[in-house]
């Protein structure tokens, strides 16, 4: 059996098409579009939003490294200052010790003269005696 169909069906089928299309539309296609576009232009912000942040960020590393530098220069010259002040400090030590060394030096040198002047007088004074001990050692010999 055949169906042949009339055209009064097929103006109703053509119309329940048109309504389905015309609901679908309303309900289903123009929500979900409305959706993806949303999501779209979120993610196009995202997007806009992470390259301004890659900018700060890379902003902020090179501030970073510029104050590091600047650390690095500092922490340089209060080493280099520091090795100054040590350097100056150690050489006017030595200079001190040297002096203190020369003068006790002087002192002894001094003393010791001082010292030998003494035995020198003593051993004069003694000559005499020595002589005389001298005459009665060989005189013993003899």
């Amino acid at each position: 059996m055949t169906i042949i169909p009339t055209p009064w069906v097929m103006a109703l089928v053509f119309v329940v098409f048109l309504i389905l299309v015309y609901g679908l539309n309303r309900i289903l296609y123009k929500p979900l579009l409305s959706f993806m576009e949303a999501r779209e232009a979120s993610i196009k912000k995202d997007g806009e939003g992470i390259d301004c942040n890659n900018s700060e960020i890379i902003k902020l590393h090179k501030e970073a490294e510029d104050i590091i530098q600047a650390a690095k220069i500092e922490a340089n010259a209060i080493k280099s200052k520091a090795k100054e002040n040590a350097k100056i400090s150690s050489e006017a030590r030595i200079a001190q010790k040297r002096d203190e060394l020369n003068l006790k030096y002087r002192e002894f040198v001094e003393n010791l003269e001082g010292e030998k002047e003494q035995l020198k007088t003593s051993l004069l004074t003694q000559i005499p005696l020595f002589k005389e001990e001298l005459k009665i050692k060989l005189g013993k010999l003899l």
